[in-house]
């Protein structure tokens, strides 16, 4: 097993892509947050350019922005919590937790609801004077010889993986797309294929357009609908293209990447207009039993 790390050449996180393939993502979450760590991870390397500058000038003048960015890279995709080691283990990070690379361990890729656990063991102090833990990763499922052993990454959308990894898969039943309604501070909602957990967003519209302190009323529930609508199909018509003729200038596996996660936030934001549409059905049914015809303009 070659354990050595992929050269900067080989990394395929949003942070290493071409300006062209950055910029097909325009339009996307992705694209958004992959900026938002460009400019902490800059600041991050600034503060420390300039504490090696101060310690040795030559230092500070090698440590380009290149070389944080790799090694950040490597610590943000393969780091463990150093929890993982303590006697009751967690992969929850936490204030107090420090990131820890385990080399070995680190190398196996993810599969999707992969069964395996994670064990730590102590040595026994009568026995030995050694105070170090030891960890296996155990796979649960059978495999033969020269079969690639996986490991499991969670459940977590294409965005997810494609910010810290570099990859995505292909259909993922856990993407998701965030939503928000309002001004920066506004509350951030994760939504999943076939509209779930969209009974949160849809509450926090309902209430921003209804206009009685009351129940809301067949009215309120069709300006809610009108509402997340517009959001739907503005969001949709910001996503990348199907087909875009400068994608032939992608690496192929970015392209791949682009393909699915696009594929992913596409079906949620159609099945949330899918959402939208059976809400307004419910308020036209709300109308007619109050004796109120509508009728809803395609």
């Amino acid at each position: 097993m070659d354990l050595a790390l992929p050269c900067a050449t080989k990394l395929r996180t949003p942070l290493h892509f071409t300006s062209l393939e950055l910029e097909l993502f325009q339009g996307t979450n992705l694209y958004g947050a992959t900026r938002d760590r460009e400019r902490e991870w800059r600041a991050e390397w600034g503060q420390c350019k300039e504490l090696f500058t101060k310690a040795k000038s030559e230092w500070g003048s090698v440590f380009s922005w290149e070389f944080y960015l790799t090694a950040a890279t490597y610590l943000s995709s393969r780091a463990f919590p150093s929890s993982l080691l303590s006697r009751t283990p967690s992969l929850v990070s936490s204030p107090d937790t420090k990131p820890i690379l385990l080399p070995g361990i680190d190398s196996l890729n993810h599969g999707r609801k992969e069964p395996v656990s994670w064990v730590v063991s102590y040595p026994d102090t009568e026995v030995t004077s050694s105070d170090s833990p030891k960890i296996s990763l155990v796979l649960h499922k059978p495999s033969t010889r020269g079969q690639e052993l996986l490991n499991n990454y969670g459940a977590k959308p294409n965005s997810e993986f494609i910010l810290g990894y570099g990859f995505a898969l292909a259909q993922n039943p856990d993407d998701t797309i965030v939503l928000k309604i309002g001004g920066t501070d506004g509350k951030k909602w994760e939504v999943g294929r076939s509209a779930r957990g969209a009974e949160g967003l849809w509450d926090e519209i309902l209430t921003s357009v209804q206009q009685s302190s009351g129940p809301p009323n067949y009215e309120d529930y069709l300006d809610a609908a009108g509402a997340l609508l517009d959001m739907l199909q503005t969001l949709i018509n910001r996503l990348p293209p199907e087909k875009d003729e400068r994608q032939v200038e992608m690496r192929p596996e970015v392209a791949l990447m682009l393909h699915y996660y696009v594929e992913g936030q596409r079906d949620i934001l159609e099945s949330l207009i899918d959402f939208a549409h059976e809400r307004e059905r419910l308020a036209v049914e709300q109308a007619r039993a109050e004796g109120i015809e509508i009728v809803l303009e395609d």
